[in-house]
């Protein structure tokens, strides 16, 4: 029976050619156009975003993307796993240039260098967003979010099908391995088995729910606690919430990005909050009470008479939590002294009056500069 499933490239709309980069940037593209959450009303969105997942997960393997060109949709079960995040990958590169791939150098550096040790591949990581208001940053806050995940099927427990026999030429071991005489002396390599494509295992009849592939793509939800005093940019990790990996190894991590909304009328800085209060020149002469703007509710701030521009009245620990220590930074009150920019008749008659009355001493007592005193507002 003819295999029913759409083209990858197709469903990525990208020619068999395009890059890595040219893969990921169509794929994060129809993501967001077809995610469920931003098609509420449609049913079949959940149905779209999987098969572009499924599509995304081949092609920007490379392994696995060669396995795809190669066999199509009929691909053998254990091609094109995961980089498992070797610390010798730098060095396991130069050797593999001229040693060949799966080169693990144990004749020359002992058991258990580059690739020999190598077990299945960790599952790759996940990526979650999620937005929040100034306050839920401050005191902390339990966010549920959906986040696309690749597990292994059920139903076939990730072999991929429903019968299968251990591979003859590796005998379950899922690699080979090679000994070659080099100038260098004894060199060993280790490459993926060909008969089985490193499952270890030989696929007699696929698996109907994940069509041979061993994996299934699903939508996970998951409750985050979001820690007071998180800032905009911060990441969480949720250790074992992202891809399932090869089978026998971990999964990778679920990465929730912090995304914290600006507020209307104060701004962060560190610990700090700063608000722009606005008072008009006889106010700040005369001195008056205004009430300000706090994480919870307005609080009262007294202007003494002869405040300058710039000056700053400070609220302690109302500002927001130290994520990494114990108590609040301050509000700081920034006052934005107005002039006046549109005088009657009178009123230049009292301003002119008022300066002839005045003199050196009426101005004293201003203190630091306006750029010291505004300097003084940011850490």
């Amino acid at each position: 029976m003819a295999n029913s499933k759409r083209d990858y490239y197709e469903i990525l709309g990208v020619s068999r050619e395009a890059t890595a980069q040219e893969v990921k940037k169509a794929y994060r593209r129809l993501a967001r156009d077809h995610h469920p959450d931003a098609n509420p009303d449609d049913a079949s969105a959940e149905e779209r975003f999987k098969e572009l997942t499924e599509a995304y997960e081949v092609l920007s393997n490379a392994e696995a993307r060669r396995a795809y060109d190669t066999y199509g949709h009929q691909v053998p079960r254990g091609g094109g796993g995961q980089p498992g995040g070797d610390p010798f990958g730098g060095v396991q590169d130069i050797f593999e240039a001229f040693f060949g791939d799966g080169f693990s150098g144990s004749s020359m550096f002992g058991e258990g260098f580059g690739g020999a040790s190598r077990g299945p591949a960790r599952g790759r990581n996940a990526e979650a967003d999620i937005e929040l208001e100034l306050a839920e940053a401050a005191f902390g806050v339990e966010r549920e979010v959906n986040v696309q995940v690749v597990k292994n099927c059920s139903v076939c427990s990730g072999s991929g099908g429903k019968e299968t026999h251990l591979c003859g030429m590796c005998g379950g071991a899922g690699a080979v391995r090679t000994v070659r005489d080099t100038l260098l002396g004894q060199m060993v390599s280790q490459s993926a088995c060909p008969d089985c494509r490193g499952a270890g295992r030989i696929v007699d009849v696929p698996c109907d729910e994940c069509r041979g592939s061993g994996k299934v793509s699903s939508i996970a939800s998951r409750r985050v606690a979001v820690p007071a005093g998180i800032e905009d940019g911060m990441r969480l990790r949720v250790s074992g919430a992202g891809h399932d990996g090869e089978s026998g190894s971990p999964p990778g991590d679920l990465y929730i990005n912090i995304k914290v909304k600006e507020h209307p009328e104060l701004m962060r800085d560190g610990e700090d909050l700063i608000h722009r209060m606005k008072v008009n020149f006889v106010q700040a002469a005369l001195g008056t009470e205004f009430r300000v703007p706090t994480l919870e509710g307005d609080s009262p701030v007294t202007v003494e008479p002869g405040t300058q521009p710039g000056a700053a009245i400070r609220l302690r620990g109302e500002g927001m939590p130290r994520i990494r220590g114990r108590g609040r930074g301050d509000i700081k009150v920034v006052v934005d002294v107005m002039m006046p920019t549109r005088l009657t008749p009178e009123q230049r008659e009292l301003l002119e009056k008022f300066e002839q009355m005045s003199g050196a001493e009426t101005y004293n007592g201003g203190g630091a500069s306006f750029f010291e005193r505004l300097r003084g507002v940011f850490r």
